[in-house]
Formats: structure tokens, sequence, C-alpha cells
């Protein structure tokens, strides 16, 4: 396995000791550098990569901005030299925050967390009849599929609700639906997706939960989400 990875800092310095460290360690490959963050922008919305190394404060478009304007982050590492924007960093569920100058056993720590959870990741999607693997609570979480009663997706975030708790993950609920085995769930809304062992009833406007919340139903999704509730 190898971990595709793009670098974005302002500090030319800076990338250079991030690629030399990348050099000495196995498993990660540099696709790209950026010192510009808004070139940086454009090509992750446009390239699939499996890690960011990302720098915060940066001319005309810092770390925070760019990752907003990402649809589906890869997994984030930011690289600063201030330590007081760790705890909005990790708000963000990023994988991990290296305070510069960083050393390379730090580096490498790093590198090894973000190999342990692509692998988990990836081990879900070939499993996906049984678990879906997300990052919750500053951890990583294997769910039960058959523990989630309904998804709810808020912009940047999603809150899975099961039968235990609930776990607010940032990522896209098209990512976290692609996970889900299409037997047993479907997606009712922009916002939602439901487990269908978990509908007590439905028309064409909502669907009733056996916990008795009440969801819409999308006009986009009303044919498919039909079509499978009524086979």
């Amino acid at each position: 396995m190898n971990l595709s990875c793009v670098i974005v800092d302002d500090e030319y310095l800076a990338i250079k000791v991030l690629e030399e460290y990348s050099t000495k360690t196995e498993g990660l490959s540099i696709f790209r550098t950026f010192k510009d963050p808004k070139e940086a922008s454009h090509f992750l919305q446009q390239n699939k990569v499996d890690l960011l190394f990302l720098d915060i404060q940066m001319p005309y478009l810092d770390g925070f901005e760019l990752l907003k304007q990402l649809p589906t982050p890869p997994l984030i590492i930011f690289t600063t030299a201030r330590h007081d924007y760790a705890v909005k960093a990790f708000d963000l569920d990023v994988l991990d925050y290296l305070v510069k100058p960083i050393s390379f056993d730090r580096f490498s720590k790093a590198i090894m967390k973000a190999n342990e959870y692509y692998q988990l990741r990836e081990g879900s999607k070939t499993a996906k009849e049984n678990y879906i693997m997300v990052r919750a609570d500053y951890q990583i979480i294997k769910i039960l599929t058959e523990d989630i009663l309904f998804i709810e997706g808020l912009s940047e975030y999603v809150k899975i609700f099961t039968n235990q708790k609930m776990f607010i993950s940032l990522v896209a609920l098209k990512s976290i639906l692609e996970q889900l085995p299409d037997t047993q769930f479907v997606r009712i809304h922009k916002s939602y997706i439901v487990a269908l062992s978990n509908i007590e009833s439905f028309n064409h406007q909502t669907v009733k939960l056996r916990n008795g919340k009440v969801l819409p139903i999308g006009r986009v999704y009303k044919e498919g989400f039909l079509k499978k509730a009524e086979s």
C-alpha cells in the first residue's frame, strides 16, 4: 500500500522538510506540493489523494477555509507553528496536528496513524455488510450496520443514530451511503439515510421510524425509496 499525499504550505523550507521526511518513509508518495493555497484547493477538488499535509496560516486562504472548500476531503494532517489552533482543528476531526519545527519521530507517528486509519477504512468497504468505520470523538470507531437506525447529514458533518448512542463525524453523507449495504439502507432525502428495518410506516411524503421519529421524503429520492420499500 502506498499513500498518495499533497503538501500545502506557503513556506518553501517547510515543504522541503516534509518532502525529505517522506523519502525516508515507506509507503508514502508525494503527489504534488503547493505554496499557493488557492491553486491547491482547485487541484484537490479535481483530483483524489489519500493524505493532505495542510498548513493553517497562509495568505489569501488559510488551511481551515481551504478544508471547507473540499466536498470529500482526504485524511488531513495540519502542520503549523501555532499551538492555539489545535482545539479548532480537532473539532474538524482531522487525523493529526503537527507543530513546527516537526521532528521526524513525530512525523512517523502521524504516518503510522494515517496508515492504520486508511487500512481500516478500506477494510470496511470490503466488509460493508457488517460494519462501517468512522472518525468520531477523536478516535476511529467501528459501527455495526445492524445497529444503525438512521443518519442525518448536516453540511460537512453527519450524525449517525444507533441503538446505543449518536455519533458525529466529519464526512459527506454520500460517502457514508457508499459504505452501507444497498439491501439494508436507503436515502430518502438530501439530509437523511434510513435503515429499512427501522421503518414502521410511510406514505408519499414522510417515513415514520420505530422510535416514533418522522422524517421527510425528498422529491428527488421518492421514486427510488418507494421502489425499494415496496419490494
